[in-house]
């Protein structure tokens, strides 16, 4: 039976995760208490066992102190061909004329008219 394409993408999200809470010296149950993720799950995303959704994502990189684009690149939710892309969520998460909801849902508009643009052009 072939390999799971999906299975390195977890364990690199994972690593990639686990590295960064040990370099900024945070324990697992601080993470999980910061970002409100339970720490038997954060456990199983560490361990490459259960694949993050984008909105846990979001949650850990809020209490890792990293952008989200961060962790949406090293689960593979963001295609690293689109850096104009993140250039552009990057200015939007920079704008102070509107709150950090206003900012979630404009980002989740342009993701989606990227997305329907793509599959019009498929």
């Amino acid at each position: 039976m072939a390999k799971s394409k999906s299975a390195p993408s977890l364990s690199r999200i994972g690593g990639y995760i686990r590295r960064q809470r040990e370099l900024a010296n945070i324990s697992l149950h601080k993470v999980a208490e910061q970002s409100g993720v339970s720490s038997a799950v954060l456990k199983e995303i560490e361990a490459g066992l259960r694949q993050p959704s984008k909105t846990l994502l979001q949650s850990l990189a809020g209490a890792l102190r990293l952008s989200a684009e961060t962790l949406f690149l090293q689960a593979g939710v963001i295609d690293p061909q689109d850096e104009e892309d993140i250039a552009i969520i990057r200015e939007i998460r920079r704008d102070p004329h509107i709150t950090p909801h206003q900012r979630a849902i404009l980002i989740d508009i342009y993701h989606a008219f990227c997305a329907a643009n793509r599959a019009r052009h498929e």
